[in-house]
């Protein structure tokens, strides 16, 4: 993965200054957030939320429905209350899950970012196999590459894709190869089946994945995965600069560099690193 021979910068919070806000999303948060605060199930009736928040009790009847149909909140028939409902466990662990690695890996990945000079990602696959970058560490250079939290990367991107695929079977990364890997981002992006496949090689036994100019040219991603003991989702992390500050010759150190940062968060958050290592003495 890398970025253009320019920084990007997104201002999320003017994006968020000018969106407006959605009135019935508004309210159902405002009623997962009463019925957090309120355990007595006599206030917790469609009528005591309503008059609480100040609803039309149709609406909140209608919105509480929704999100029964969620199970975002659960309905008594006894007490004719409501109460959160069992999904919102799933979800809270899931944010828990993420917060731990951002948390554990702030600052591993703050002295990396100071001792290599580069800026550094973290990052998440979804279920539709996009990467979507969960944190940023910039470089304090002047000149630098900016990747902003939130940035969504192609299921294909190369570094991030092969970091996916160490963790397949052989016909799972045979689908992958398939379905996502052809579009040709620059010149050299690899795209032949043989190479990808030496590529992932690499990463079983060195622990990091190195690409050069193959999602945009002129830059440089080390990257390396992050392992939690909840799940297999892959995640991880992203050196990046311009190939002019990355000397050839340095990257396998650079690999080495960002794997340990990898190895330190995923020990950290109970993880196990999966992939056999040729550690450096």
């Amino acid at each position: 993965m890398s970025m253009p021979n320019s920084s990007v910068i997104v201002d999320t919070a003017h994006k968020v200054s000018t969106i407006g806000l959605v009135p019935a999303v508004e309210r159902a948060t405002a009623i997962l957030n009463y019925l957090q605060a309120n355990t007595d199930t006599s206030a917790c009736t469609v009528t005591g939320i309503a008059k609480a928040l100040s609803l039309h009790k149709s609406s909140c009847s209608n919105i509480l429905r929704t999100l029964e149909s969620a199970t975002l909140v659960e309905y008594d028939p006894d007490s004719k209350s409501y109460m959160l409902g069992a999904a919102l466990i799933g979800l809270g662990a899931t944010a828990t899950r993420r917060r731990d690695i951002l948390q554990m890996g702030q600052r591993p990945i703050e002295n990396l970012v100071r001792q290599t000079g580069l800026s550094c990602v973290t990052f998440a696959q979804l279920p539709d196999k996009s990467f979507l970058i969960i944190a940023q560490a910039d470089s304090t250079k002047d000149v630098k590459v900016t990747i902003n939290t939130g940035q969504y990367f192609a299921p294909g991107t190369p570094a991030l894709a092969r970091i996916a695929m160490a963790g397949m079977t052989t016909d799972e990364v045979d689908a992958y190869i398939t379905r996502y890997c052809q579009p040709q981002f620059t010149a050299v992006t690899k795209t032949e089946r043989a190479a990808i496949y030496r590529e992932i090689e690499a990463i079983r036994t060195l622990g990091y994945a190195i690409s050069q100019g193959e999602y945009y040219a002129g830059n440089t991603a080390v990257v390396a995965p992050i392992f939690t003991a909840q799940d297999d989702v892959c995640r991880g992390i992203a050196l990046i600069g311009f190939t002019s500050q990355m000397n050839k010759d340095d990257l396998p150190a650079l690999g080495e560099k960002v794997r340990g940062t990898a190895q330190a968060i995923t020990q950290a958050v109970g993880g196990h690193y999966k992939f056999p290592i040729q550690a450096a003495e």
